[in-house]
């Protein structure tokens, strides 16, 4: 028998709950994964039929019962809205695993997505014992870069046509972030910060 993971509702940041994904978020799933600003830089083209969004939650919801992946509903709390989703492609094997996530465009650059992803950091590190979780973006996608960058992402380099979609081949930049580097940036983080003496 499959191990469950451990509880996979994460407690509440500022703003937000982060809650497994469900069958009853197909709607939301369709409304943001339809939206082709959301989409321009995933490997997959903006959903058309609300058929696609089921197969999509399918997919996810087999991936968390088979132990290879997790994906959280990112809900707003102050209008317990699904606003987007996060998750991670597991290799318990490598204590490994590869990062996703995607945002509703009224709610990028606040924030948000940080205070999400922080907390999925933190339940990979602590709960399922990763080591090193990576995420990969197009070149040009400057936002995920220095989201990436703001959680203590390190780039390793560039991965040449690491992947076909959308009729095309695509270079994407490789991040990483080791649990030794999570832990120095939790460190200086949780320091506080002395004043020069006058």
């Amino acid at each position: 028998m499959t191990e469950p993971f451990p509880p996979l509702d994460l407690p509440a940041t500022g703003r937000l709950q982060l809650r497994p994904l469900d069958v009853a978020d197909t709607q939301r799933i369709f409304e943001i994964w339809s939206d082709p600003e959301v989409m321009r830089f995933y490997d997959l083209a903006p959903l058309t039929r609300i058929e696609q969004a089921e197969q999509v939650v399918t997919t996810l919801l087999h991936d968390t019962a088979e132990r290879t992946g997790i994906r959280w509903a990112i809900v707003a709390k102050a209008d317990a809205r699904v606003i987007g989703t996060c998750g991670l492609r597991l290799n318990f094997a490598f204590r490994s695993a590869s990062l996703g996530f995607e945002l509703e465009r009224r709610c990028w650059r606040q924030g948000l997505m940080r205070e999400a992803l922080d907390a999925a950091l933190t339940y990979a590190y602590d709960h399922l014992r990763m080591n090193r979780i990576q995420a990969t973006t197009n070149l040009d996608n400057d936002a995920s870069v220095g989201l990436l960058k703001s959680l203590g992402f390190v780039e390793e380099g560039v991965m040449r046509q690491w992947g076909y979609w959308k009729d095309a081949f695509h270079d994407v930049r490789l991040f990483a972030l080791l649990q030794e580097d999570r832990e120095a940036l939790l460190a200086v983080r949780n320091t506080p910060h002395t004043p020069p003496a006058a």
